[in-house]
C-alpha cells in the first residue's frame, strides 16, 4: 500500500498492512525535528516520520500577507489578535472580538461580513499533485461556529445561545452561507487530488461540550449536514476537528455523515479509547489520540512507545483508525526522544 491507499482503508473501515499515520506540531517542534534530521524540508521530514497525510492550507486561511507578519494583526474574519511570547515561543491570542457589543440582529446586517472568495486555493491542484502519494487533506475555513465565537467573544456566544437565541441563528446561519460557498468553490475548481476535507469547529471542553446537545441539534447539525453533504457530492471524506469530551454530540455528528474525527483527547471526560471503539468504531473513523497532556510531554520513551501500542491494538481493529497527536499540534513541551519514539513505534508496531 502507499500512504494514500493506507488512509483511506482505514477511513473505510477496511485493514491495511499497517496503522496510517498524521503528523502536524507546533513551528518549533517542525524546527526541532529539521535540526535533528538534518533538512529544512518539510516533504524530507515526513518521510522521516513515515507520515501518511499532507494537508492543504489556503492562501489567507487566517491573515493576508500584509498582516500576518505584524505584532498586533486582524484576521481575514475581522478579530484581532497579538503574539505572546511563552518558554516555549509564541502564539497569536485575541484580544479584539468585533461583534462584542453588537447584540441585535440589526447590528449583524450592517457588519462588513468577509467574502468567501477571499480564501485563494489556487496552488492546491500542483500541491496534491506533488504529494499524490499522500491522502491529500484540503482545508477551505474553520466552521461557523467557531468562528462565531473569534467574532462575538465565546462568553457572549454563550449567552446568545442562551437568551438570544433569534441572533445566534442569524449568525451562525450568515457564516454557514459564507463557509459553503468557499467549500464549493474549493472542491468545484480545485478539487482536483483531494482526498479528504478538513474543518476545525471546537464545541467541548474537557469535561462537557460548551452547549447543550439540544443547540447543537438545533443550531449545528444544519450546517454540519449540509457541509458534509457538499464535501460527499465531490467524493471526498469530511474530517471534523472538536476537541475534549465530545462524546455526548458523537450519535448526532455520526448522523450528519461526518467520516472521521480529530484528534480523540483521551484524558477528556467519555473519551476513553476502548469505549469509543466499542460504541462508534463502526460508524467513524477516529484520527488522533497520542496523549499530549501527559504521555507525551511527562513519560518516558518507553511509555510512549507502550501508549502507541495501547491505541493500535485498541482503536486500529479493523481499520477505522489513523494515528497521530491527540491535540492536533504537538507542543513545545514534548521531548524529542518522546516523540520519536510515537512515530517509529507507529510505523513498526502490527497488532497481533
Amino acid at each position: 500500500m502507499n500512504s494514500r491507499e493506507r488512509v483511506l482503508a482505514a477511513v473505510n473501515h477496511k485493514a491495511s498492512d499497517r496503522i496510517p499515520i498524521t503528523f502536524d506540531a507546533a513551528n518549533e517542534v517542525y524546527d526541532t525535528l529539521y535540526t535533528y534530521f538534518g533538512t529544512n524540508s518539510k516533504e524530507q521530514l515526513f518521510n522521516k516520520l513515515n507520515v501518511d497525510t499532507w494537508m492543504l492550507l489556503p492562501g489567507n486561511f487566517i491573515y493576508t500577507p500584509e498582516e500576518e507578519n505584524k505584532i498586533e494583526k486582524t484576521t481575514v474574519w475581522g478579530h484581532k489578535t497579538v503574539v505572546k511570547q511563552y518558554s516555549g515561543g509564541t502564539y497569536d491570542e485575541i484580544f479584539f472580538n468585533p461583534l462584542a457589543e453588537k447584540d441585535e440582529i440589526s447590528d449583524l446586517k450592517k457588519y462588513k461580513w468577509t467574502s468567501p472568495d477571499i480564501f485563494d486555493f489556487s496552488h492546491f491542484p500542483h500541491e496534491a499533485r506533488l504529494h499524490s502519494d499522500r491522502a491529500i487533506i484540503g482545508v477551505f475555513t474553520w466552521g461557523p461556529y467557531f468562528v462565531a465565537s473569534f467574532l462575538r467573544g465565546l462568553e457572549n456566544l454563550m449567552m446568545d445561545f442562551a437568551i438570544r437565541k433569534d441572533y445566534a441563528e442569524y449568525l451562525i446561519s450568515t457564516l454557514s452561507e459564507i463557509s459553503a460557498s468557499a467549500l464549493t468553490r474549493m472542491l468545484q475548481s480545485y478539487g482536483e487530488g483531494i482526498d479528504i476535507v478538513y474543518m476545525a469547529d471546537d464545541y467541548c471542553s474537557q469535561d462537557a461540550p460548551m452547549f447543550s446537545p439540544e443547540d447543537f441539534k438545533e443550531l449545528i447539525v444544519p450546517y454540519l449536514t449540509k457541509l458534509v453533504a457538499i464535501t460527499h457530492r465531490y467524493n471526498k471524506k469530511f474530517l471534523l476537528h472538536v476537541c475534549g469530551a465530545v462524546r455526548p454530540l458523537l450519535p448526532m455528528i455520526i448522523n450528519t455523515g461526518v467520516d472521521m474525527l480529530e484528534p480523540i483527547q483521551i484524558r477528556a471526560s467519555g473519551m476513553d479509547p476502548a469505549g469509543l471503539k466499542r460504541d462508534f468504531g463502526n460508524d467513524i473513523c477516529f484520527y488522533g489520540g497520542v496523549d499530549l497532556q501527559q504521555i507525551l510531554c511527562n513519560g518516558t520513551p518507553q511509555q510512549v512507545s507502550d501508549e502507541v501500542k495501547r491505541l493500535i491494538d485498541i482503536m486500529g481493529e479493523n481499520g477505522g483508525y489513523i494515528l497521530g497527536p491527540g491535540h492536533t499540534y504537538i507542543q513545545t513541551d514534548s521531548p524529542l526522544e518522546n516523540i520519536l519514539s510515537m512515530y517509529e513505534t507507529a510505523f513498526l508496531y502490527r497488532r497481533s
